[in-house]
């Protein structure tokens, strides 16, 4: 295919992909009676919101209030806030509520009274567990404060309990498909331990690596995946998809090579790619696989890659094979973490052309 000859670094988005990604996790929710609520801080994008309509989705996750109201203006109204709670969000909630129903994460019994205080319509709350990975939430062995916090929900007038929701960002780190699931069940039994405890409460899990190969989410009320839209090489990589999954790729200009020593300077530095990376095999950092794409629009994997980024330079190294890439005016590569890549940019460009905005970050 004739890729554009960009100006500066682009997202490219093959929006045919994309689709089948959302199909296809749609399909895999309904098929085991759980409710699809995917994060949308992957694309924060209200036209691949709508997609997801399409498809029948109808509640939604996002990581900030602001984002929450990016896609309220879009007319989403079920909204959760997968960020745990802090006081400095209260005004945002409280213009969000004019049109949306919200769940929030929230992990003390004074920021509830605090919450039922100040807001004039009722929400629901999750209880995040920290299943040991430590990012956020509370141990499961805490049992009063949870229970302290359910019982205020079953008092106060503005604030219900929702569910537990937790994040395993243990299955990132897998190698294999096989070490996603031998990652994600200590969590899986947690969290059904969770529900025989408090058969009320709704289950709710995120990680797209266990969403994507899990068989079945028999032990899930909700899943609230996100990267799963776009996917990228770290997923790859740790088994969560096939190269024809990926949708997102980053176009950057060439703009100085060094076909001698086997390697050029890219446009497409730490601001474009983020500063993530996977190990290769020989413990080299990748910060984004250097691939073509076919007439077909099929992903063909190169000896190449960006081997290290400053703020607006990224260098570019190939092996002998792939060494006359190296005189073209710009490369294709995958981005190691579509969720952060994505969040750099205003916009993504379709294979046809098509301009796809997204929300601009303030």
């Amino acid at each position: 295919m004739q890729l554009p000859n960009p100006e500066r670094p682009l997202l490219l988005l093959d929006s045919n992909v994309c689709k089948d990604n959302i199909k296809r996790m749609v399909e895999k929710c309904r098929e085991n009676s759980c409710l699809l609520r995917p994060h949308f801080k992957t694309h924060q994008s209200q036209q691949i919101g709508r997609w997801f309509s399409e498809y029948g989705v109808k509640g939604i996750t996002v990581s900030t209030p602001a984002m929450a109201l990016y896609f309220a203006e879009d007319g989403w109204n079920d909204i959760t806030i997968a960020f745990p709670f802090y006081r400095g969000q209260i005004n945002v909630i409280k213009k969000l509520q004019e049109n949306a129903s919200l769940r929030l994460f929230i992990h003390n019994e004074n920021d509830l009274h605090f919450i039922n205080n100040e807001l004039e319509k009722p929400i629901r709350f999750y209880i995040e567990i920290d299943n040991g990975y430590h990012r956020s939430g509370i141990s499961p062995s805490c049992r009063s404060e949870i229970e302290a916090m359910i019982d205020a929900g079953d008092k106060l007038r503005h604030v219900h309990f929702h569910g537990f929701y937790m994040h395993d960002g243990r299955t990132y780190q897998s190698r294999s498909r096989k070490g996603i699931i031998e990652s994600i069940e200590s969590s899986v039994e947690m969290m059904k331990e969770m529900k025989n405890l408090y058969p009320e409460a709704n289950i709710s899990m995120g990680d797209t690596p266990s969403a994507s190969v899990l068989p079945s989410f028999e032990y899930l009320d909700e899943c609230t995946a996100g990267n799963f839209v776009f996917y990228d090489w770290m997923q790859y990589k740790i088994g969560s998809c096939s190269l024809d999954d990926i949708a997102l790729f980053h176009l950057m200009p060439v703009a100085q090579a060094f076909p001698n020593e086997n390697r050029a300077i890219c446009h497409g530095g730490a601001v474009h790619c983020s500063k993530d990376y996977v190990l290769d095999d020989d413990g080299s950092k990748n910060f984004g696989q250097l691939i073509s794409l076919d007439n077909q629009n099929s992903v063909n994997i190169l000896d190449g890659k960006l081997q290290s980024l400053s703020q607006e330079h990224g260098m570019l190294t190939v092996g002998e094979k792939s060494k006359n890439i190296l005189m073209n005016d710009y490369v294709c590569t995958i981005p190691i973490h579509s969720c952060l890549t994505a969040n750099l940019y205003d916009h993504y460009r379709t294979l046809n052309g098509e301009i796809i905005k997204k929300r601009i970050l303030s």
